[in-house]
């Protein structure tokens, strides 16, 4: 079953990640087609052809690295770094407007695909979001928080003063309502104290009192970021969801899976996680009858009670060995609402980059790896999870291929605008000296983002092996270890 989940997981990968990047150069395609521009070379990927064949004058290849891809059109400019030498073309002007709706197209046919996946996304029900999803109280702060894996330092929420029950009003003086946006808020906070350290103005209502709080993030975690040491207040009442079964424990045994939720209990429907869980610390050795949902399909099955140590150094406890999860709501929002969310996110994202007096590094982005992993590890959840995140992939591309940097598309714009302007073409040495520059920049650029997301998906498979051998997991308890008069 695992196999074929990665498999499926892995396709998904390869289909939208590749169209992602065809519809953008079909954009350009299809664009230069009716504008009338000589098209000469349609490829998927960059440098050496893997594959290809010709039709009708163009060539279609796919290339060996796959970072993108281009339409060849000698008319609008000099890229044979990229795309090799071009044939020649008779020199037939060419307008600017028709030069800025051919390279527009790309990204305008990224916008489309993000708002055909995001119609697409609706009818399935919207996106899963956690069930905290709109909830900007807190929950309990702990006085010291990990934020490396040796080093323990006191938790700034708790010493700022903020206490569970706080509803969060605003950040930095932008309001939140929803949990993600508080993460935002102090994830991208430009504030410093006078000492140059970071700093989060927290504004919060406390019984009927409107207070504000100084609170001074650390920066750590595995991505060396903001941190405030807060989590969401979660809802008293929460389902019998499990999240994982520990291998030979009796949910395991009973073939409870990750994903299953119970939803009765020797013939009573189970209120909350929190009374199942009490029901079966009082069944040691017991049999319960279990009502079990799966896939939207119910079964029966019966687990016994077994006695465990939950960690090393506690007492032994009746257990069935699974861990709780937290279930998730779905949010449906209009593909236009969708589409604008990710600009906006991406926008801040850039504008952040160059702040000085941001913490968000170009370590933190992603490269055509990173995204391949991210789209590889929501497909292991959930389809919709795929189509929210391959919305956000297809805005970014669109707006950073728009950005006017040599290479890039609207480096081409920023040119051809030039050249009207100057009412004759740029020097030739000068057009090939910038684009051999930026295509050598752009590469180093992707390696130096490919390199930390190498680091991310090796510390994400350590976390698993670790969490898989993990010996602070429960452990049973057999006749020999328990104690006397102890069943």
């Amino acid at each position: 079953m695992e196999i074929l989940t990665n498999f499926k997981a892995l396709a998904m990968v390869f289909l939208f990640f590749g169209a992602s990047i065809f519809v953008h150069e079909l954009g350009h395609f299809l664009a230069a087609r009716w504008r009338g521009l000589k098209v000469t070379r349609f490829s998927i990927g960059f440098g050496p052809k893997l594959f290809g064949w010709t039709r009708n004058g163009v060539e279609y290849i796919v290339s060996a690295l796959p970072i993108g891809g281009y339409v060849a059109l000698p008319q609008l400019g000099h890229m044979e770094i990229i795309e090799g030498e071009a044939e020649e073309v008779d020199p037939v002007k060419i307008s600017w407007t028709s030069k800025v709706i051919v390279l527009v197209a790309g990204a305008f046919f990224n916008v489309l695909f993000a708002l055909c996946l995001g119609l697409w996304l609706f009818q399935l029900g919207g996106r899963p979001e956690p069930v905290y999803y709109d909830v900007t109280e807190l929950g309990a702060i702990s006085e010291s928080i990990l934020i490396s894996e040796d080093e323990v330092v006191p938790n700034p929420a708790f010493a700022a003063g903020l206490r569970q029950g706080d509803k969060i009003l605003s950040i930095d003086g932008k309001p939140v309502s929803l949990w993600k946006n508080v993460a935002k808020r102090i994830v991208f906070g430009t504030l410093r104290s006078d000492d140059e350290s970071p700093l989060s103005i927290f504004k919060v209502q406390r019984g009927s009192e409107v207070l504000e709080f100084e609170v001074h993030p650390v920066v750590g975690g595995p991505e060396n970021m903001r941190m405030v040491g807060i989590s969401p207040l979660l809802p008293e009442k929460l389902p019998a969801l499990i999240s994982y079964t520990y291998e030979g424990f009796p949910a395991d045994i009973a073939n409870i899976l990750p994903g299953d939720e119970i939803v009765g209990f020797d013939g009573n429907p189970v209120d909350s996680r929190d009374q199942i869980a009490s029901y079966i610390r009082d069944r040691l050795d017991q049999p319960i009858a279990l009502e079990v949902s799966r896939d939207g399909e119910t079964f029966a099955t019966t687990v016994t009670p077994k006695l465990a140590v939950p960690r090393k150094g506690e007492a032994p406890s009746p257990m069935i060995g699974v861990g709780w999860g937290l279930p998730d709501i779905l949010v449906k929002e209009s593909p236009v609402a969708l589409v604008k969310s990710a600009v906006s996110e991406t926008l801040e994202t850039l504008q952040k980059l160059i702040n000085p007096r941001s913490d968000i590094r170009l370590s933190h982005m992603s490269g055509p790896v990173g995204m391949g992993n991210i789209i590889y590890q929501t497909a292991k959840r959930d389809f919709r999870w795929v189509l929210f995140i391959v919305i956000i992939i297809n805005v970014n591309l669109a707006i950073i291929n728009l950005l006017p940097i040599p290479v890039l598309d609207g480096g081409h714009i920023t040119f051809a605008t030039i050249e009207k302007f100057r009412g004759r073409a740029l020097p030739e040495n000068v057009m090939m000296s910038l684009q051999g520059s930026f295509v050598i920049l752009l590469l180093s650029l992707m390696l130096y983002v490919t390199v930390f997301d190498g680091k991310r998906i090796s510390r994400e498979r350590a976390d698993e092996k670790a969490s898989s051998t993990d010996t602070s997991q429960p452990q049973l308890v057999t006749e020999e270890d328990s104690p006397a008069g102890q069943p």
